[in-house]
Parts: structure tokens; C-alpha cells; sequence
């Protein structure tokens, strides 16, 4: 395993009748903020499912720190350590924060010898990482359906934090909030890459993902087109790739944290 790899898929297709989404796909991921950009139908949001265990693919391999992986599942994905936040949240509105955050994972407590929920723990544990994150919401007893889209991400996040995700996808996440909640969510995600975390993002935000990525790759029609570091690249480049106009294809290479 290269000492920059954290999370690596190999030769991964997908199909949906005659239709290709992902054609024999093969992309390392190291510890960084990688943007995953590409025109519609690019086969972004396959490839997005396919890594956080929505979609199943046909054929291809998965390996995590070196280690062979199956993601089979959401819940398969997030025993694994990857964790994903997407612009339509999964989140429960007639739950509270808490709930949210360790909803499928509840603490348990037993009294004399009978399994009940823990909410105290888990409220004060929610309300602990949500003082991280730093994004004002009123309580966690607070319903999610009176939280604002920026809100709704913090809890999300929050979730991610506490229960120590190593990969974090993230699918648009921006695109529901106002200017001051993404600056503020963008703060947050650049605070876990510099803990080291491995976050991949599609976006369609070519100026902040210039800003923020260390790491760009392109896709076009269900293939990787270009790998690149922001730094060595321009607007008009990455754009010439997603269009097709560009007619040399980068090499894809393997990326670390802060560079290449």
C-alpha cells in the first residue's frame, strides 16, 4: 500500500441496462479534500452511491488503509468508517437532534436486567460534539424539521464526528445553504482535513473547490478524465476536461494531503 492511501477502488462498472454509468473505474484516495466535478450524467452520483453502499456495483474491489472491504450497505459503509452527507440529508424530522445523530447506533442502558435508551448519555454526547462543530443550534432536544438547512448539516457532520469516520463523502452539500452557513460548514470540513481526515466532494463550485481541494478529479461519461492538484491546473482546464474539448488525457496519479 503507498503510504498516502487511505481508501482505493479498482475497476469498478456499473450498468444500468444498455446504459454504462461507471466504466471500469480505478481512483486512490489519500488523507485531503478530493472534488469530484464533471457536467451531468458524468456518473458523479454513482459513483457517489457506490462508495457509501446506496448502489451495488458489478463488478469492481474496494480496499480501506490496504485492507480488501465490502460496502454492501449504508449501514455496512458506516461500520466501516465512511460516512456520507448528502444535499437531501437523511435525516428524521420528528426526531430531535440527539436522536438523529445516534439514530440505527442508540445507546442502551439496562436496569435490572431490562434494555432501555440511554438518552441522557446520548444527549449530553450530542450536545459535547455539536460544541465542536460550532454552529449554533438552540438544544438537542430541538425537532430537526425547525432546524435550518445549516443546521440540518452541522447535525449531520456532527453525526460523522462523533462516530469517527476516516472517509467522509460529501454530495453538493452546500447547495440548500446561504453564503454565512457555507462559509461556516466549509470551516468545519477544512478543520477535519487538517486532522488528517480523507473527505471526497462533488461539486459543481470550480472557484471554492480551487480553494479548498488538494485534489481534483474529473469525470466525463462514466470515466476519470484527469487527475490533478489544484495549483498545477486552471478554471478553463478543468472545464476543457468536462466538456470534452480537452483532447490529451491527464494520467491519473495517486495525490497526498496538501499536494502531489
Amino acid at each position: 500500500m503507498d503510504s498516502g492511501e487511505v481508501f482505493r477502488m479498482e475497476s469498478v462498472t456499473k450498468s444500468y441496462g444498455g446504459i454504462r454509468a461507471l466504466d471500469n473505474i480505478s481512483v486512490t484516495f489519500g488523507e485531503g479534500l478530493t472534488a469530484i466535478i464533471g457536467d451531468n450524467g458524468a456518473g458523479k452520483s454513482t459513483f457517489m452511491k457506490i462508495l457509501s453502499g446506496v448502489t451495488i456495483p458489478d463488478h469492481g474491489t474496494f480496499l480501506l488503509h490496504g485492507h480488501p472491504i465490502h460496502i454492501t450497505s449504508p449501514v455496512e459503509a458506516r461500520k466501516l468508517g465512511i460516512e456520507s452527507l448528502y444535499q437531501d440529508l437523511a435525516l428524521a424530522d420528528t426526531l430531535n437532534v440527539y436522536a438523529n445523530m445516534f439514530l440505527g447506533r442508540e445507546l442502551v442502558k439496562r436496569i435490572v436486567g431490562l434494555p432501555f435508551l440511554d438518552e441522557r448519555h446520548m444527549a449530553q454526547l450530542a450536545s459535547e460534539t455539536l460544541d465542536q462543530v460550532r454552529i449554533n443550534i438552540p438544544s438537542v432536544h430541538t425537532m430537526v424539521r425547525n432546524l435550518s438547512g445549516g443546521q440540518r448539516q452541522a447535525v449531520a457532520l456532527a453525526r460523522a464526528i462523533h462516530f469517527k469516520a476516516s472517509v467522509l463523502l460529501l454530495d453538493e452539500p452546500t447547495a440548500a445553504l446561504g453564503p454565512k452557513e457555507t462559509d461556516s460548514f466549509n470551516r468545519i470540513i477544512m478543520n477535519l482535513v487538517d486532522e488528517g481526515k480523507t473527505v471526497i466532494m462533488v461539486t459543481h463550485n470550480i472557484p471554492q473547490m480551487m480553494e479548498m481541494a488538494s485534489r481534483v478529479v474529473v469525470m466525463r461519461a462514466g470515466t476519470i478524465v484527469a487527475e490533478m492538484s489544484p495549483k498545477d491546473t486552471t478554471q478553463e482546464e478543468i472545464m476543457a476536461f468536462m466538456v470534452g474539448s480537452y483532447k490529451t488525457v491527464k494520467s491519473p496519479q495517486n495525490f497526498q494531503k496538501g499536494g502531489d
